[in-house]
């Protein structure tokens, strides 16, 4: 009698499990639905940012954050912005070229401008 009681848990453990799996592999695919992916921009793209400049992983670059959350490089804009705490609206366009940073969308042709307003923490 004592075997039987183990696999009856055993089963319904089985299948409490089995339907958690489930409610999350629905849950997954409305969270998929429900919110789609950004576009990444297109090589050749002119694009418009206002953003705070920032050093990448590697020291050397220099990086900036888009309002969709992309990441940008920056690093070939002359002169680069300085880190002084302060917003820069900044205009580049989009590459598909490799960078050492090996962080972020590569842009070219890059103007910038600072702002009076602060940088977020």
């Amino acid at each position: 009698m004592g075997a039987g009681l183990a696999a009856a848990r055993f089963g319904s453990t089985r299948r409490l499990l089995v339907g958690w799996a489930l409610a999350g592999g629905v849950l997954g695919t409305v969270a998929l639905v429900s919110f789609p992916a950004q576009a990444a921009p297109k090589p050749g793209e002119r694009i418009a940012v206002f953003a705070c400049p920032y050093r990448g992983v590697v020291a050397t670059c220099l990086m900036i954050n888009g309002a969709d959350g992309a990441v940008f490089n920056i690093s070939a804009a002359s002169p680069q912005p300085r880190l002084t705490g302060r917003m820069i609206w900044l205009r580049g366009t989009v590459t598909d070229k490799a960078s050492m940073c090996s962080q972020g969308v590569v842009l070219e042709r890059i103007r910038w401008t600072r702002l009076p307003q602060r940088c977020p923490n």
